[in-house]
């Protein structure tokens, strides 16, 4: 299934999309379910108030048009209640597979960190000298991560705070070292947040931590997990 947001787009907001239907025309569809899920209920209630009104002012004053008018709202109410249903069941089976894809996404993006703290010490990952005391640190010091990501396009940098056991991190070295550490989240994921149109993200699990540093200053292997 292809991906609505790329890695640029990581954030725990994301918009849900509506399941996509190439045979269905937009405007067929926003004829028939409208704009927004939420609202269609309420306005599939509307349509049958409306057909309501019409049944009754054609039974006190019988007009061909009224009965006409009628017949086309009750007909249009009919077809809503039809294709909501039918929306409804396809975007159920839809979300998973899209959070499923949106997660393999988030799973693969590294974020910069912007602060790193080991024991309550500050660690400076672009320093061989910080980089190799987290590698020797106690499996049970707490590190605690910063980094950063967009809330929403062109919006300010927004900062998640994660705090793991030195155990819980893997450091993985580049060649080229990134400007900053990058941290990864290989058992995140995404779920629907409690609105149900919008996303939330479990940054659980393991942390692959890539310093700022290159290769070729790492620490000895006596102090990385590989």
């Amino acid at each position: 299934m292809p991906v609505t947001y790329g890695p640029e787009y990581s954030r725990p907001d994301l918009p849900v999309p509506l399941v996509p239907l190439p045979g269905l025309p937009v405007m067929v569809r926003r004829a028939l379910a409208g704009p927004s899920p939420e609202r269609a209920p309420a306005a599939t209630f509307g349509w049958a108030a409306c057909t309501a009104a019409l049944a009754l002012a054609a039974t006190f004053e019988p007009h061909p048009l009224l009965s006409a008018a009628t017949w086309l709202t009750a007909a249009y109410v009919l077809a809503r209640v039809m294709a909501l249903r039918l929306l409804a069941r396809a975007q159920r089976r839809f979300e998973p597979a899209w959070l499923a894809a949106q997660t393999r996404v988030l799973r693969g993006h590294g974020f910069d960190i912007l602060r790193c703290t080991v024991g309550g010490r500050v660690c400076d990952l672009t320093r061989p000298g910080d980089v190799e005391a987290l590698t020797r640190a106690a499996p049970d010091e707490e590190v605690v991560l910063e980094f950063g990501y967009r809330p929403a396009a062109g919006g300010r940098v927004a900062v998640e705070r994660v705090r793991r056991r030195r155990a819980e991190l893997e450091i993985r070295y580049a060649r080229f070292a990134p400007d900053s550490g990058r941290a990864r989240f290989p058992e995140a994921s995404y779920v629907i947040g409690a609105s149900g149109r919008v996303t939330a993200w479990s940054l659980a699990g393991q942390v692959v931590l890539t310093p700022a540093v290159p290769a070729q200053l790492r620490p000895g292997p006596a102090g990385v997990r590989a």
